[in-house]
């Protein structure tokens, strides 16, 4: 799996800003860069390592006795669950996944992660995909030329992993019920190819699950991981290490003694369980502090960095309020940007406008 280059005109422009910047400012910034940059493992790490494992071991055994199962891995959750931010960490540091140069001098690219474009039609799937493995195509290519094409540079650049974030938008800009099994059949044909084994990851938000609920085939052939919201009962011991985690091993500041009882419950209740949304709060804290002038996160970070998100008044704050369990729950959850469905974790930004017929980009 590769990192997504650096652009130089956007070095020099954040240079350019760095230059009018504050010291001080510049210090948390950093600070707050490293602190963002780091995984935090949790019990779902073990659960997707155990599905992409199933992969592997359907993978070798492709031409002895593979009985095509687990060639497919949907992972379902709500928006800003984590989702694109756990299968990238996994799939970055799993050795399999890494590039290497081939016998013949190509650069193989064992994992292959594509953004669904917009509108994820199959045609745009196969052309950014063709885009990212290096491969010039004419814009004049049909479908039904186009898919051959790219399955062909999947085999040429080694790729035996195709990870397809936000993929329920293959659902949503296929209206039709003859589209959608287009769709399928077209994801079947891509991992049942005899000459050369793929092993597709599909990740997104609901309809997703339309894609494998509708087929029998692809239930048959497919594994599923639901990253479901965490909940006060159940996780709060988990929430509380992940404050521990953020403040004192990432950000390494001192944390006052404000974690006892609820208060693990409330950060899940003002994130709506989304996980996503409490580690962004989490970290939010840590800034307040920093912005502050303190080396120690206490409640009233909290309460300062909850209110800064949500806009909330003193007497409705979450981490204040004797009755929170009264207040909406997710308010304090990541909000999307127009029109968007991200999970708030991959690193592609925005997706550039799609050329049209003798279109070039500057």
């Amino acid at each position: 799996m590769t990192l997504p280059k650096r652009d130089t005109a956007a070095i020099e422009a954040i240079s350019q800003v760095r230059q009018t910047m504050d010291e001080s400012q510049l210090d948390i910034a950093d600070r707050m860069a490293k602190v963002n940059a780091q995984h935090i493992s949790t019990f779902r790490n073990d659960a997707l390592e155990r599905q992409i494992d199933r992969l592997k071991r359907s993978l070798v055994a492709h031409y002895t006795g593979d009985d095509k199962q687990h060639r497919i891995l949907f992972i379902i959750g709500e928006s800003h669950s984590g989702k694109t931010t756990l299968i990238e960490h996994v799939l970055r540091t799993d050795p399999a996944f890494l590039p290497y140069i081939t016998t013949d001098g190509i650069e193989a690219m064992p994992c292959l992660h594509l953004p669904a474009p917009s509108p994820c039609t199959l045609h745009n799937i196969a052309s950014d995909g063709l885009e990212k493995l290096g491969y010039p195509i004419k814009s004049t290519l049909t479908e039904s030329r186009i898919w051959p094409l790219f399955r062909e540079q999947l085999k040429r650049r080694r790729v035996i992993f195709l990870f397809i974030d936000e993929a329920q938008h293959a659902i949503k800009s296929n209206n039709s019920s003859w589209e959608i099994q287009k769709v399928r059949d077209t994801f079947k044909h891509l991992v049942q190819m005899p000459e050369w084994p793929v092993r597709l990851i599909l990740c997104g938000v609901s309809p997703l699950e339309l894609l494998r609920d509708g087929d029998k085939q692809i239930a048959s052939r497919s594994t599923v991981l639901n990253l479901g919201p965490l909940t006060d009962d159940k996780h709060a011991p988990h929430v509380r290490r992940y404050v521990e985690m953020v403040v004192q091993e990432h950000a390494d500041m001192g944390l006052g003694d404000f974690l006892c009882g609820d208060f693990p419950k409330r950060i899940i209740h003002a994130c709506g369980g989304c996980f996503g949304s409490i580690v962004q709060l989490i970290r939010y804290a840590v800034e307040t502090a920093l912005l502050a002038g303190e080396n120690k996160v206490l409640q009233k970070h909290f309460s300062r960095a909850y209110a800064d998100i949500t806009g909330c008044s003193p007497s409705s704050n979450i981490f204040t309020m004797k009755s929170w369990r009264t207040m909406e729950p997710g308010e304090a959850r990541i909000t999307e940007e127009p029109g968007g469905d991200g999970d708030g974790g991959g690193d592609d930004g925005p997706k550039p406008k799609r050329l049209r017929a003798g279109e070039r980009r500057n």
